[in-house]
């Protein structure tokens, strides 16, 4: 899903950002992540497991593309430290992961 998903995100994201600068990545981001609350929401009030299935993977197609659009933004966030600022956005979802999995243990 990573390999599909995430490149048209970010794809998304510069054509917005050739048509309305950084308000287009921004708007790009803001629509990729209603959508994922809105198929959550839809998720939790499935009633079949196929229904299940379906929604999840076009839930999981949101999250990668929003992750897609994130990476898009980061040099906006601070030119020079581009490449910083890109690995702490990396580690952010490994830590947080591991912060989640340490909360159930």
């Amino acid at each position: 899903m990573n390999l599909f998903a995430r490149g048209p995100g970010g794809f998304a994201s510069d054509n917005f950002n050739a048509r309305m600068g950084m308000r287009g990545r921004i708007l790009v981001q803001t629509v990729f992540l209603a959508a994922e609350g809105g198929l959550v929401l839809i998720f939790a009030n499935s009633n079949s497991l196929a229904g299940s299935i379906v929604i999840m993977v076009f839930f999981s197609v949101f999250v990668q593309a929003a992750e897609g659009s994130t990476y898009g933004i980061v040099p906006y966030v601070d030119p020079p430290s581009t490449g910083s600022i890109a690995g702490i956005v990396g580690a952010g979802g490994n830590s947080g992961a591991v912060a989640f999995g340490m909360c159930f243990r």
